[in-house]
């Protein structure tokens, strides 16, 4: 506000105080700057943190929570829960948990299905030698995946005898002196022990790219989805009992 305006306000103020004095009394004007109503609305709680982070919210907070206004919504095939308070409220607050996949295990791209060459699978596995159980092991994979020679045998035989039958026969065959399998040791979700299990490299017969599998790796995910989100549940009803969980 300017020097101006504030004069002016002053102005009018002193005027509508003087026509309402009696003469008697001493007239005080009061000239208030800013806003009138600083009121600034709620904002809805919204958290979003690991897998035990309902857990721990209901934990410090275990006294004055209200778990007949709450409720935990679970999606176990996206491997997060979620915790809504104040649940008829329009500002009603999420809490939400996520089992994550970690940095490392996404590196090493187990069962993403991407295939790149021999020489990007021999630098990506050099550069976290250090997640494989045996080091030496990994190195040597390196240097036989730098030295790869695959010998494709390909046989097509099509015969046709004039009558509509078509048969068509492929053999192929792959030789290679990569190892079936190594072992890896680390963690798959965040904030969870390390497990150990085998890595295969698969050869795409075509053109000879490669990628990770891990069918043990899958198993381990699965049900130690489950395990870890039952976990929290059960944590969770020990404080609140009466609280409503729905599976989705």
């Amino acid at each position: 506000m300017t020097d101006e305006e504030k004069t002016a306000m002053l102005g009018e103020a002193t005027k509508k105080a003087l026509e309402g004095a009696d003469g008697l009394q001493a007239v005080q004007v009061i000239l208030r700057e800013g806003k009138a109503n600083d009121v600034k609305e709620p904002k809805p709680l919204n958290i979003v943190g690991n897998i035990d982070t309902p857990t721990r919210f209901i934990g410090n907070r275990k006294e004055n929570f209200k778990h007949d206004t709450a409720h935990i919504e679970v999606e176990r095939e996206n491997y997060y829960m979620t915790l809504f308070i104040d649940e008829e409220s329009p500002y009603r607050g999420a809490v939400t948990g996520r089992l994550e996949v970690t940095d490392d295990f996404k590196k090493l791209g187990i069962n993403d299905g991407e295939y790149v060459s021999n020489f990007d699978m021999a630098d990506r596995i050099k550069k976290n030698r250090t997640l494989f159980e045996s080091r030496e092991a990994a190195m040597k994979l390196v240097s036989e995946l730098r030295n790869f020679k695959a010998k494709v045998e390909r046989e097509m035989e099509l015969s046709d005898d004039k009558r509509g039958n078509v048969n068509i026969r492929k053999n192929q065959a792959v030789d290679s002196n990569i190892p079936e399998a190594l072992k890896v040791r680390l963690q798959i979700f965040k904030g969870q022990p390390a497990e150990t299990f085998e890595v295969e490299v698969e050869v795409n017969p075509n053109d000879l790219s490669m990628t990770l599998v891990s069918p043990e790796a899958n198993d381990i995910i699965r049900d130690q989805r489950d395990i870890i989100i039952n976990r929290q549940l059960d944590n969770i009803v020990k404080m609140a009992p009466g609280i409503l969980i729905i599976e989705k």
